[in-house]
């Protein structure tokens, strides 16, 4: 529970009145839910200053200089609040010629007037550079729920709650008309201000982050959100009293402490009934004024550009495509502007019509009120991309998409690839995708950035493909954004990349065939095939076959024109043919069903099909490579062998091979022990090594009349290792199980009895059967008074043997006698 009750009085200060240390309220503090070290020290001592190195020397007294009387007033006036404020105090003249000492400047207000700043730079190079999370209008954006209520506070003097060490605050010095003065508080201007302060009110939100109060912080700008506005006036009295007990101060005149649904935080206006933000007026008119300064010049300085950049950056997140309408401005600076005079920002710079032409559409005022959605997307379309050298592939939805490159693309750089790959993946996949949030899986890191930053400057190609990318999408897509995935979980886009897989190189699952032979009868020639992929000894193929090159005399893919000429020439020949094509309902070609001598068919989902419409389905479609026959064993014993960890790797040593230009199938000795050699280096566990060697020894021809795996060279890599476990032994657990604590069973425990009894099933029964058991009600039956118990398979179940009884067996256990029970 917060530590203070509900109904105590915020506390009400004068403007200028003496700050209260926060040591005062340690106590307080203390209370907070797992403080950290460092927050308890800083409110009790002070903030200790984090040198990055020696702090520096002293290097005289530095009095300010001012340029005029209206300067120096305004200086006098800043001394005093300060004072007043108990912000800083006098140094004592005997210790004036020690310390460090910063001067003061004035700048102009954006509010008219004149503001005071006190020039920390030459001691922030000696600070610590230590990296925070600050909140972002991004996260702003996304926090925003439908019909929220708001409520903003703004804390008073924000860093001056922060007090200073006071062994460290002699770092902290200026001198003024012969005084030296020194702050005792966090300053404005010290690099690690921002910093300290967020983690200090991170640790005075924790309580309220715990009780359900939706509160974000930006230093002394905080948003209270609520679904009610109930709730909301509930949490900022919970807010308020909280802040008080811990002597944070509040700023009322600032705050907007009564419930809205439109608020304006941060320079942005949140409307949770449209759910649209947008820029304030105030934003909106700072970023037209800016633009009026290069109205009727030929020349600026580059200052002048900076600070225009700063408005559309900080107005980028609530204008549509914000960043790529600012890339160009960017991009023509950044040609022109060398690198050294970006920190001095007085070198002026030629306005061009060229350069006119960038600012026009942040000169619209509707551009820049047009606003964006506010919140998250909870549903997404992902489509995975990636390109190779000779071409590209993407997977949406269970659907593949594929193509190459020609011309001068096969000359560009892979990042760009990687860029035009998803574009042209989009493209393709817009029917699925129009109108719906897309979430990009790409492995390349560019790409991502690119993507989500709306372009950048390193690549003027991937700018342009960029620019297209997002416009294009801007008004088909709801929202665009691009995630990194590892390449070894990318491997289908890879593959559709790297070897565009010819239709005709797809085989029918096996276990489909028999299914399709059990009901049809087995076949006996294969018309379209290959090698590889025919499930018959008889087949035709566009390689060499036992029958010829092609079936029907036309040119691949299988396809609506060629399936047509297929069943005109079924129709033709009265052939008895077993025919499995895709369900296609809405193309026009012939139907079966149209065929008045046609026999028995069935349909199914399509699962099954040869995925000729590009259907990535690898459970029951597989590529004729990967089930070739292993040493000769009978096609019935290859069909009960797992070879998915099998193809995984030899994928990856394919791979491999590809870069060092090796022949997967055929490469010598040596180029295997190499690439043995390699995960060796990696720390591979001997079992992982064991399956590479026999995934290499399945598909890779024998070397000197024998296997890969049973090579002598190959066996020293991986010798045998001794086992430190002993194996497994039925025989001595079935010993241990007749003695305590598991007999006698009169007396045993009904723990150990379910664990016997668990034991001796597992001990004659395949995992993957008991895999089928279920507690769901539809699966398991309690007989009258518990006299027994029913047990059925899932009926989603599949066992790792296809044929086994046990897939719609039910089990049916009695009850032990009651003598037993008792």
């Amino acid at each position: 529970p917060l530590p203070l009750p509900a109904g105590r009085p915020t506390t009400v200060t004068s403007v200028n009145a003496p700050l209260i240390p926060l040591a005062t309220r340690l106590a307080a503090w203390l209370e907070l839910p797992s403080p950290s070290r460092w927050l308890i020290r800083t409110v009790r001592l002070g903030y200790a200053i984090q040198f990055a190195r020696l702090p520096p020397k002293f290097r005289g007294i530095l009095f300010t200089s001012v340029r005029s009387d209206t300067d120096a007033s305004v200086l006098h006036a800043e001394i005093a609040v300060l004072l007043a404020k108990d912000a800083i105090e006098p140094v004592p003249p005997a210790e004036m010629r020690s310390g460090f000492y910063s001067p003061y400047f004035i700048v102009p207000k954006k509010s008219g007037g004149l503001r005071p700043i006190l020039d920390l730079r030459v001691l922030n190079r000696s600070l610590l550079r230590l990296p925070f999370k600050m909140l972002t209008s991004k996260c702003i954006l996304s926090c925003v729920r439908h019909q929220d209520w708001f409520a903003a506070i703004d804390l008073k003097d924000a860093y001056f709650h922060v007090s200073i060490l006071p062994r460290h605050r002699p770092f902290l010095r200026f001198a003024f008309e012969g005084r030296a003065y020194q702050y005792k508080v966090l300053p404005f201007g010290l690099s690690l201000s921002p910093r300290v302060f967020t983690k200090v009110a991170e640790g005075a939100l924790n309580p309220l982050w715990r009780k359900a109060v939706r509160i974000l912080n930006y230093l002394d700008d905080w948003l209270i959100m609520a679904h009610s506005r109930d709730l909301l006036c509930e949490h900022r009295d919970l807010v308020l009293q909280h802040l008080s007990h811990l002597g944070l101060r509040v700023n009322r005149e600032k705050s907007k402490l009564s419930p809205v649904q439109r608020i304006s935080f941060l320079g942005m206006e949140l409307d949770s009934v449209n759910m649209t933000a947008c820029l304030t007026n105030d934003r909106t008119q700072s970023v037209l004024n800016c633009l009026k300064s290069f109205r009727h010049k030929t020349a600026v300085p580059l200052k002048t550009f900076q600070r225009l950049l700063g408005h559309m950056a900080a107005a980028a997140a609530v204008t549509p495509l914000g960043l790529l309408h600012m890339r160009p401005l960017q991009r023509w600076l950044h040609d022109r502007v060398p690198r050294w005079a970006w920190h001095r920002g007085t070198l002026r710079i030629g306005v061009s019509p060229q350069c006119r032409r960038l600012f026009s559409p942040w000169s619209d005022p509707a551009f820049l009120r047009a606003g964006v959605p506010l919140g998250q997307d909870s549903r997404h379309v992902v489509v995975h991309t990636d390109p190779s050298t000779t071409g590209w592939g993407a997977v949406c939805n269970g659907q593949a998409a594929s193509g190459s490159w020609t011309g001068p693309r096969l000359l560009w750089h892979i990042n760009c690839l990687e860029l035009l790959a998803v574009l042209l993946a989009l493209r393709r996949f817009l029917p699925m995708l129009r109108h719906k949030h897309v979430l990009v899986r790409t492995d390349n890191t560019a790409t991502v950035a690119y993507i989500n930053r709306q372009g950048g400057l390193r690549s003027r190609r991937m700018s342009q493909l960029t620019r297209h990318l997002l416009l294009w999408s801007q008004t088909r897509l709801k929202s665009l954004r691009a995630v990194h995935i590892p390449g070894e979980l990318n491997r289908a886009a890879d593959q559709l990349s790297r070897q565009p897989t010819h239709p005709g190189k797809w085989r029918l699952h096996p276990q489909t065939v028999q299914l399709i032979w059990s009901r049809f009868g087995e076949a006996q020639i294969d018309l379209f095939a290959s090698p590889e992929s025919s499930h018959c000894q008889l087949y035709y193929s566009l390689s060499e076959a036992p029958l010829g090159r092609d079936a029907l005399a036309h040119s691949w893919p299988p396809g609506p024109n060629l399936l047509a000429q297929t069943l005109c020439k079924i129709r033709e020949d009265a052939e008895q043919v077993l025919l499995v094509a895709p369900y296609w309902p809405t193309r026009t070609c012939p139907s079966l069903e149209d065929s008045p001598e046609e026999g028995p068919s069935f349909s199914g989902d399509g699962h099954n099909l040869a995925p000729a419409s590009r259907s990535m389905e690898p459970i029951c479609v597989a590529s004729g490579r990967d089930t070739v026959d292993l040493a000769g064993l009978p096609q019935a014993v290859i069909e009960t062998i797992t070879q998915q960890a099998y193809a995984l790797r030899w994928g990856l040593f394919v791979d491999w091979c590809a870069s060092h230009g090796e022949d997967p199938q055929r490469c010598p000795i040596a180029v295997v022990l190499s690439f043995l050699q390699e995960k060796l280096e990696r720390r591979l566990s001997p079992s992982t090594l064991k399956v590479y060697v026999a995934a290499i020894a399945a598909y890779h021809d024998a070397v000197d009349g024998e296997s890969i795996g049973k090579h002598q060279l190959v066996v020293r890599v991986n010798p045998p290792r001794p086992h430190l476990v002993p194996s497994w032994d039925l025989s001595v657990a079935l010993r241990g199980l007749r003695g305590p604590p598991f007999e006698p069973l009169v007396s045993v425990e009904l723990k150990f009895l379910s664990l016997k009894t668990a034991l001796l099933i597992a001990s004659i029964k395949r995992v993957g059967d008991l895999q089928a058991f279920s507690v769901n009600e539809a699966c398991l039956e309690f007989g009258p008074a518990d006299s027994h118990v029913i047990l059925r398979p899932r009926p989603g179940y599949v066992p790792k043997v296809p044929t086994t009884p046990f897939r719609d067996q039910v089990v049916n256990l009695q009850a032990l006698p009651l003598r037993l029970r008792t």
